[in-house]
């Protein structure tokens, strides 16, 4: 997706299109906004090489005036409410990124991103302080967490647009106000209020101790208990089941959209927005008859109402600065609006949203600099939704969040009301935690360099060692890689990255043991720093936009521990249960330059992989590992295939099992499903039983379950590689017909998932 050409004067790039379809290099890089959203310096500071002039060209179809907000990932750059900004790129090399949100006023959002070298500026990196600090006391009860989950009752079903069937289609329901009471003194342990996919994450519970939940609604304010839940040591879905009062006799459900097919409204963590439509019931003369009421992330709402029997009613459809009134249908019951008979009422508004055509960024000496960065129209995730698509199916972090988690391991001394990081530490003071390089004593790394083609389409440079028994560190730093798919371009891409040019990231790894946190038990944590050595609090790996840790790293690395997202208030313990993952050569390119082959890091990648092993990994990591060298020496097996799936190929039904692990599962899910708990772990579990009628909805989508439909695989090369795979492989899609029930994913019920 990125690749940025050299030799450039003052980092003057050649323009062209980042695009991201096969060979997808991801643009990673942690949003580190400066106080004011990066708001740089006044007019008597614009000037120098490291300038850059952003220019967005957008439009709109239906003529509304647009908004502009801005943010970038290093320097600063002034969030200006129009098409023109100023961005002072950071001192030091590296590859950075601008963001322009575009808005209509009526609810029509679109982002775009742009990426600049500051390679060829070669200014030099600041020194960083080398502080240290010591993690705060965990007061984090020794237990699990839970996401609650909110949603209405499973007789929602939509009618198409155009008429047809009534489909059905689960209702997730924002807005939903929780108390959870420890009993049996009911003890008020913690209160909260479902977000726009109708999920709200709890703290951890005290194992063994018994909590009551309490729920209450907009039109529904008083609290009632709504579930139970026991402390647990891992975390769980719960879906809570609220007793509707019977003085509630209406119940109402739709969809909001645009004629575009889009929703209103967005959810942005790194602009710090958030807008939905709402509705709110009305009597015939527009009296209000209940609160408003938010619709969700994917377009859909549904609430109960005390209302007239027999009506007639309205309802008001808000979308920011557009608004309708229009008729309640009357109940298709003759008893009239009575709760065991639901009501649909949908709205369309005549709305599009902006589009952006171009974007180019240029120095002071008006040469062009960077490149946009787009998915290219062939790729099956265009399709897709935006930014909530990838890497968020286990959860979803946000500034505050991703702060709280480095606090809690003392990578910052304290986070800020906005969810800054005060005093972080640097990469160079981690890698001397560590012992990396010039700060080892006795220990040694392991190095290797390849492209991880299959998922994330980085140049990786790997670098691991062993401390001591219960102290293991990784880091990796990235590059994007080749786009396309010759030799030469492979190895231009990884020559550019060993030249230290275009680095967008290090990513680092460590088992090691925080005082007084998972009693003192080594475990897994997680760390970002930018080409300068900054901490960052958040990646962006698929030109999706950026996720905040850790949920950007549980999302592939599991987290039995995570739930969904980590605590922003307290003293949270920062053990999520989440597991390194191997390293499957199979799914890497590597050059032909002697020292970089696959044969001539074969020893250092087996001992990366021992040092896998050497931290806590699930079971089926280790029979994968035990798998690959089970002939012994440094050579992996390519064409290993679990136990689970030779059996499956003996069974009837089954034929073909071996050649779909190898094809699909060990190409496109095994590297994040072998960190996943056993139930849903491929290598020990067949995705469905032989012959089901019933597909899965991760990959093969159409369920009432929005939430889950073509969630997987859950990193867009991935997704983009297997299907574009499957439409080119008549055989292969039998396959995925055979195995997982559909050889592509098919929509939603009636509306898009937007």
């Amino acid at each position: 997706m990125i690749r940025v050409k050299r030799g450039m004067e003052a980092a003057a790039m050649a323009s062209r299109t980042i695009h991201t379809k096969r060979w997808l290099a991801a643009a990673m890089a942690g949003a580190s906004l400066l106080a004011g959203c990066g708001g740089g310096g006044g007019s008597g500071s614009r000037s120098g090489a490291e300038l850059t002039y952003l220019t967005v060209e957008a439009q709109d179809g239906d003529a509304d005036r647009l908004h502009y907000q801005w943010r970038a990932t290093a320097g600063t750059i002034e969030n200006r409410d129009a098409p023109e900004t100023v961005w002072r790129l950071p001192d030091g090399p590296g590859l950075h990124f601008a963001y322009v949100k575009v808005s209509d006023g009526k609810g029509g959002y679109v982002e775009q991103q742009y990426a600049v070298s500051s390679d060829a500026l070669e200014t030099s990196a600041p020194a960083r302080p080398d502080v240290e600090h010591a993690a705060p006391a965990s007061a984090a009860a020794a237990g699990g967490t839970a996401r609650l989950v909110f949603f209405s009752r499973d007789d929602t079903r939509f009618t198409p647009p155009n008429g047809g069937t009534a489909q059905a289609r689960t209702v997730f329901q924002p807005d939903v106000q929780v108390r959870v009471l420890r009993l049996p003194g009911q003890e008020l342990v913690f209160s909260g209020t479902s977000d726009a996919s109708g999920e709200l994450n709890l703290p951890e519970l005290e194992i063994g101790a018994n909590y009551e939940l309490r729920c209450a609604t907009p039109t529904a304010p008083v609290f009632a208990p709504c579930g139970s839940l026991g402390g647990a040591a891992t975390s769980s879905i719960v879906r809570p089941v609220r007793q509707i009062p019977v003085t509630l006799n209406l119940r109402l459900y739709g969809h909001v959209g645009f004629s575009d097919g889009g929703v209103c409204g967005v959810q942005d963590e790194l602009f710090g927005l958030s807008s939905a439509a709402t509705v709110q019931l009305l009597a015939d003369d527009e009296t209000a008859l209940a609160a408003p009421v938010r619709v969700n992330r994917y377009g859909d709402y549904a609430f109960e109402a005390a209302a007239p029997v027999h009506g007639p009613l309205k309802l008001r459809v808000q979308c920011e600065s557009l608004q309708a009134v229009v008729p309640v249908p009357a109940s298709p019951d003759p008893a009239g609006y009575i709760s065991s008979q639901a009501v649909e009422l949908s709205h369309s508004f005549a709305n599009r949203r902006p589009r952006i055509r171009k974007m180019v960024a240029n120095g002071p000496d008006g040469n062009v600099r960077g490149q946009m960065v787009e998915v290219e129209d062939d790729a099956p995730s265009l399709g897709l939704p935006g930014a909530e698509q990838f890497l968020t199916f286990k959860g979803k972090d946000t500034r505050r969040s991703a702060c709280m988690y480095y606090r809690a391991f003392g990578a910052v001394r304290d986070c800020d009301d906005q969810g800054n990081m005060v005093d972080p530490i640097s990469f160079q003071t981690w890698k001397r935690q560590h012992r990396f390089g010039a700060h080892a004593q006795g220990n040694t790394e392991a190095r290797a360099t390849y492209v991880n083609k299959m998922d994330l389409n980085l140049v990786r440079r790997m670098v691991a060692t062993q401390v001591a028994d219960d102290h293991v560190a990784f880091y990796v730093c990235n590059s994007p890689g080749p786009e396309g798919r010759t030799r030469a371009e492979l190895e231009d891409t990884l020559r550019v990255a060993l030249d230290n040019e275009n680095e967008v990231a290090c990513v680092a790894m460590e088992w090691s043991v925080t005082p007084g946190t998972h009693g003192d038990q080594p475990y897994t944590k997680f760390l970002t720093f930018g080409p300068d050595g900054r901490l960052l609090p958040s990646v962006n790996l698929d030109g999706r936009g950026e996720k905040y840790m850790p949920g950007a790293c549980v999302a592939c690395h599991g987290g039995a521990r995570y739930g969904g997202r980590f605590p922003e208030r307290g003293n949270p313990s920062p053990y999520l249960g989440s597991t390194f993952l191997p390293f499957d050569t199979a799914n890497f390119l590597f050059s032909e330059r002697a020292n970089l082959t696959e044969a001539s890091q074969a020893a250092a990648l087996k001992r990366l992989n021992d040092l896998v092993l050497a931290t806590s990994p699930t079971t089926a990591t280790q029979n994968l590992v035990a798998g690959w060298y089970a002939h012994g020496g440094n050579d992996q097996n390519h064409g290993y295939v679990p136990d689970v799936w030779r059996q499956a190929a003996n069974q009837p039904g089954g034929q073909g099992a071996e050649t779909f692990y190898r094809e699909v599962i060990a190409t496109s899910c095994r590297t994040c499903h072998v960190a996943m708990k056993d139930s849903a772990n491929w290598d020990l579990n067949l995705p469905r039983a032989l012959n089901s009628d019933t597909p899965v909805a991760h990959v093969c989508g159409g369920s009432a379950d929005v939430s889950v439909n073509a969630s997987m695989p859950n990193a867009l090369v991935s997704y983009d590689r297997l299907l574009e795979r499957t439409r080119d492989d008549p055989a292969l899609a039998q396959l995925l017909r055979t195995f997982l029930g559909c050889d592509a994913p098919v929509d939603d019920p009636v509306y898009p998932k937007r």
